[in-house]
């Protein structure tokens, strides 16, 4: 009987001699490939038995054919051109987030989240004159105003596109000032978020759970008025319910890992670092969006009866 050194030999020999040598065992990555590829097709073998199952295999099918990926990263675009002049007329005039601003990257991501990375980002304007103060800020609220109503947009043609739908009616001009006012409660509830999670653990998950419902709650509204189908207004929890866990651990990861990164990358890039750690932070958020309207869309769509056709006669009239 072959020993183990036989058959390196054997195998050796083979190899100089030209002959393929004997097949050997699967790596790591083949088997969990193949075990990937098993459990897909188990998962799909039970798709005509499980509504929820087909569900999910619809939305996700649903998404990639809306291109899913491709409106995340034009949210993401907005949204970070958006964050820079708003955190800096927030910074430099009412200060809501300045204590944030004196803090290393680091430091002010694990403290109040995503709010305190960007104003870390942002040079302080202590030193600014009144009158150069007076003026930043108009210029930063004249780009704030701009890229608000591109985000708008953006938001607005994302919805019509995965809802499918033509809306009568165009955003309106107050829009823009909404959305500033959302993401400004919003900010000054991380900083709310950020002093109660210093108190205690009980407190940090109640600080994580007011995260949730707010995020939740503000996606809601903004799903209502965003185009799509004339749905009840439980059609779009799904939507609001994955936006808001999302948020919530896309905290925990600003806390946890993007402040790891933020120090890493602004420590070898500096600005550009941070803005990077940034933009990839959008884009998640960006997927999180998509992937809510995809799901609101599909279930909805789902729920709806199918129409029951009448026969025709041979002119096209219901047939009696």
């Amino acid at each position: 009987m072959p020993t183990g050194g036989d058959e390196e030999d054997a195998a050796a020999s083979s190899a100089v001699k030209g002959v393929p040598p004997p097949p050997v065992t699967a790596t790591r990555l083949e088997r969990l490939r193949s075990t990937a590829h098993h459990t897909r097709a188990v998962i799909e073998a039970r798709r005509a038995d499980s509504a929820s199952i087909d569900t999910a295999f619809k939305t996700v099918e649903h998404d990639a054919q809306s291109g899913g990926g491709v409106l995340a990263a034009a949210v993401a675009f907005r949204f970070f051109m958006f964050l820079v002049p708003y955190t800096f007329v927030m910074v430099t005039g009412s200060g809501l987030v300045s204590t944030a601003a004196s803090q290393n990257p680091k430091d002010a991501a694990r403290s109040a989240g995503i709010s305190g990375l960007l104003a870390s980002a942002i040079t302080s304007t202590s030193t600014l004159s009144l009158a150069n103060r007076l003026v930043a800020l108009v210029l930063g609220g004249v780009a704030v105003a701009f890229t608000a109503r591109s985000l708008i947009r953006v938001l607005w043609v994302v919805h019509r596109l995965i809802w499918g739908v033509r809306p009568s009616r165009s955003p309106s001009l107050w829009s823009p000032l909404v959305l500033v006012g959302i993401v400004t409660v919003l900010f000054g509830l991380a900083d709310l978020v950020a002093w109660l999670g210093s108190q205690s653990i009980g407190m940090r998950l109640v600080a994580l759970l007011l995260t949730v419902v707010a995020s939740g709650a503000a996606w809601y509204l903004a799903s209502w008025w965003m185009p799509r189908e004339d749905c009840e207004w439980w059609g779009l929890l799904p939507g609001a319910v994955i936006v808001g866990l999302g948020v919530g651990v896309l905290h925990l990861l600003t806390l946890t890992y993007v402040a790891h990164e933020v120090t890493r990358k602004s420590s070898l890039y500096g600005a550009i670092g941070i803005s990077l750690a940034l933009l990839l932070w959008t884009y998640f958020a960006g997927r999180l969006l998509t992937a809510s309207i995809a799901t609101n869309a599909t279930l909805w769509k789902r729920r709806e009866p199918e129409t029951i056709m009448e026969p025709e006669d041979s002119a096209g009239y219901p047939a009696t």
